[in-house]
Order: C-alpha cells, then sequence, then structure tokens
C-alpha cells in the first residue's frame, strides 16, 4: 500500500517499520524514560493525563493488526491504562493486552513515572514531545500552577497531519551522493560474553555535573559527545582490545531534522559510525577527542546523512512491502536487524537536554533514559536535565570493568562522576504475541 493513501492517524515512517517485526531481545526497541517526581505519583491523575493527552497527540492511539503478510498499525479503541511497577521486576509486553493494545506504556512506582514506546511509532526526541504533554496535564491535574510557555504540544494548541508523517519521503526526489562515506573494517566486538535473552540487562548510570563534561569540551575545542565516545572507547578497548588491531566503532543515530525540517514525532534518523582506532589508545586522550570531532564534521556532512537515511530507510520500507509470509519477514527483519546493530561494538544514543517550562521544573525532581542493549554487548544514552548529565549505559555483563573504567577516566579528566548499578528488566515486544487471536489468524 502506497503511503499517501494512509490515515494520518495510521501513518508510519518507512525506516521504524523495521520494529515491527523484531523483538526486544534483537533491538532495542522498547526504550525507557524515567521521570522523578516531587511526590507520590497520584495514578487516577496520572491516567487522566494521558487521556487527556492522546487527545492532542491521536497518532499514539495506536496498536498493531496482523495481515497474511504484515503487520500494519490499527486504532485502539479502549481507554489507556498506566501500570505499576514492582522494583521494574514485572516484565509487560508493550502493544499486548498488557497495554490495551497501545504501542506506548506508561507505570509508576513511588515518586517514578515510567514511559516507554515501541520505536515503531517514534523516535526519542518524537517521543518526548508527547512525556512533556502527559507531565503538563498530570501536574495541571495535580492542581499545580503550572504554565505553558510555547515548548510544550498540550491542548492550547492543534494536531497536524505533518505532526505523524513519514519525513523519509522529502527524500523521494534526492538521489544524495555517498562519496566521502566512512567504509567500516570489522569492528572490536566484546568477545566471550554469553547470556539468557530472557534475563535482566544491567543498568549502569554514571552521572556528573554538565558544566564540568562543558569545560572538559571547551578546553580542548571538542563537543561534550567527542569528549564521552571516545573515553567509553578507550574503557571497552582495556578490557576487550588486548591482542587486537581493530577499531572500536560507535553507532551514533542522528536526528534528521537538522537537515530537513519537519515536526514529526515519528521515526526520523540515520545512522553513522563512530570509530576509535587502535593506534588512538596510545595518544594522550585529549588528542582522541580531536581526532573523533574531525572525523564527526566529516561524516555529518548533511550530504552524507541523507544518503544513510535513504539508503536505509528505503531498505526498511521493502522489506515490509515484500509479499512474501508474515513469519518469514519477522525472520528475514531479525536477522537484518541483529546483522546492523552487532557489526559496530556498541550503541551510543545523544538525546541531549530535556527541557521543561520553568513552573513545571519545582515538581519534576529527576530525568533520565535508558536504551536496552538487546543484541549488542553495551547500548549509551545520555541525557541532561536541570544541569545534571547522565550516562545511562545497558549491558549484558555482570562485570562493570567497563563502566567503573569510563568512570575514572572522567575523573582523572576533571568530571566528578559517580555510578550507580541497577538491573533492569525490558519490556518485551513481539508482533505475534500482540496480535494473537486476531480474525483467527495469530
Amino acid at each position: 500500500m502506497e503511503e499517501f493513501i494512509v490515515h494520518p492517524l495510521l501513518q508510519t515512517d518507512r525506516y521504524g517499520k523495521i520494529f515491527l517485526y523484531t523483538t526486544q531481545n534483537d533491538t532495542a526497541c522498547v526504550p525507557r524514560h524515567t521521570i522523578q517526581m516531587d511526590a507520590p505519583v497520584r495514578p487516577k491523575l496520572l491516567q487522566q493525563a494521558v487521556k487527556d493527552a492522546l487527545l492532542r497527540f491521536p497518532h499514539m492511539s495506536v496498536g498493531i493488526r496482523a495481515t497474511a503478510t504484515s503487520y500494519e498499525y490499527r486504532m485502539v479503541g479502549e481507554e489507556p491504562v498506566v501500570l505499576p511497577f514492582d522494583n521494574a521486576r514485572h516484565r509487560y509486553t508493550i502493544g499486548s493486552e498488557d497495554t490495551h493494545g497501545y504501542m506506548f506504556l506508561v507505570g509508576y512506582q513511588g515518586n517514578n513515572i515510567y514511559m516507554e514506546y515501541q520505536h515503531s511509532t517514534s523516535d526519542g526526541r518524537g517521543f518526548e514531545e508527547f512525556i512533556r504533554c502527559v507531565l503538563f496535564q498530570y501536574l495541571k491535574l495535580c492542581g499545580k500552577p503550572v504554565e505553558n510557555d510555547g515548548t510544550i504540544r498540550a491542548q492550547d494548541s492543534y494536531y497536524t497531519p505533518a505532526e505523524s508523517e513519514d519525513a523519509y519521503r522529502y527524500l523521494d526526489g534526492l538521489e544524495p551522493s555517498g562519496e566521502g562515506l566512512y567504509e567500516k573494517p570489522a569492528a572490536l566486538h566484546a568477545d566471550g560474553l554469553s547470556w539468557d535473552d530472557d534475563a535482566p540487562e544491567i543498568v549502569c548510570e554514571v552521572t556528573f555535573p554538565f558544566s564540568e563534561l562543558r569545560a572538559v569540551a571547551k578546553q580542548y575545542d571538542v563537543s561534550p559527545l567527542t569528549v564521552i565516545a571516545p573515553t567509553f572507547c578507550r574503557a571497552f578497548y582495556n578490557k576487550f582490545g588486548a591482542g587486537q588491531d581493530k577499531p572500536v566503532i560507535a553507532q551514533i543515530p542522528v536526528d534528521m531534522r537538522q537537515v530537513i525540517e519537519s515536526v514529526t514525532t515519528r521515526y526520523f534518523i540515520c545512522f553513522i559510525d563512530l570509530p576509535y582506532e587502535a593506534a588512538w589508545q596510545e595518544k594522550p586522550l585529549p588528542e582522541a577527542f580531536r581526532l573523533a570531532k574531525g572525523f564527526l564534521s566529516r561524516q555529518m556532512e548533511p550530504e552524507l546523512l541523507l544518503y544513510r537515511a535513504k539508503v536505509a530507510s528505503d531498505a526498511c520500507r521493502n522489506l515490509h512491502q515484500k509479499d512474501i509470509p508474515l513469519a518469514e519477514k519477522e525472520q528475514e527483519a531479525r536477522k537484518m536487524t541483529r546483522d546492523f546493530v552487532t557489526s559496530d561494538s556498541f550503541l551510543i544514543t545523544n538525546v541531549g537536554r530535556f527541557t521543561l517550562p520553568e513552573s513545571m521544573a519545582p515538581y519534576v525532581k529527576g530525568y533520565g533514559a535508558v536504551l536496552p542493549c538487546a543484541a549488542q554487548p553495551f547500548a549509551m544514552l545520555i541525557s541532561s536535565y536541570g544541569g545534571t548529565m547522565k550516562v545511562s549505559i545497558a549491558q549484558r555483563d555482570h562485570d562493570l570493568a567497563v563502566c567503573s573504567d569510563f568512570t575514572a577516566l572522567l575523573g582523572g579528566l576533571g568530571v566528578r562522576a559517580r555510578m550507580e548499578s541497577y538491573p533492569f528488566y525490558v519490556t518485551r515486544y513481539d508482533g505475534a504475541a500482540c496480535t494473537k487471536g486476531q480474525d483467527g489468524k495469530r
């Protein structure tokens, strides 16, 4: 089915479609955002806030249905639910009866609100628009004197179809050049690890004042990302690089909205690769920062970003439209996804600063997000709120040596980082489970 005849509320993008066919063990298809409030969460008011937010974000009221050859969105008619988290140990399945079919999940425990999304519906930036709306509505229902400063898509504004458009369609008339694209070699991997796909991941949270990282970046004329990435790569190499000459290669998603203007909340990114060469291990860290900055400045050229986005999104669309049995398509998608993510050493996502109107700040005490590592041994997500930067590292290895080394290396740069760890029970996603019993097909 061609994109232009799909109802706007059922619109998804061509890249995000790949997540409809994978599971939480293949790729990071269910990220989690945690918002720490100043008081215990009131579940009934939170549920009402979600209902109110859906009036503004009607394109989030979707579940999936199965056909003989594909998964497609359907409108969900049931009320949304908010779910209790018992130390985050109970594992729900997003998009199933657990969430009344919705492809997002809202949970609570103590002072914490948890919000998760199935990646076919959105990327991190897009989902944060929904989070801010839910929080705003919740605080209003709690009787707090909060005001929208114009940065929140709340009910004083209107939904437009552009907010759920497939922004990759802007690439259809383009033929971007891939000249100068980094042709990556085989990457260094965390060999020797084994794990049970159903076991919890381990999250190490490394937090520090953002001002201290910014001072280091300014001192060496680099960016915060080109401090964080090579520093973690060095810690990775310290554990897994003995006797190796392969580079550590970080896979980094890049927001395409900086290249093509769009208000879409759907998935709209491309991926680039950032290497840390074996030879960099012998150089002072500041030199590795500058080398990383130079590499990224070349690979972040708009033409190359357009090229990467077009190639990858077309591949995902072509698979979605392929006329093969659904089970066969799922198998092919999972292989394609695993081959893609495991070609690099690890994944690093920089979601940047989480912002709220000043009137909401007294009631929102903390924010962080976790990207599950799935088939990779490590997945890092960088976020900041209220002057504190949080680097959340999901990993399969129960040995915390890499994260401990990373924290120590930051300390050597003058960044007072502290680390804590906890088990992370990843929310499940499985298209077959979500569509079981539909029309007798599953």
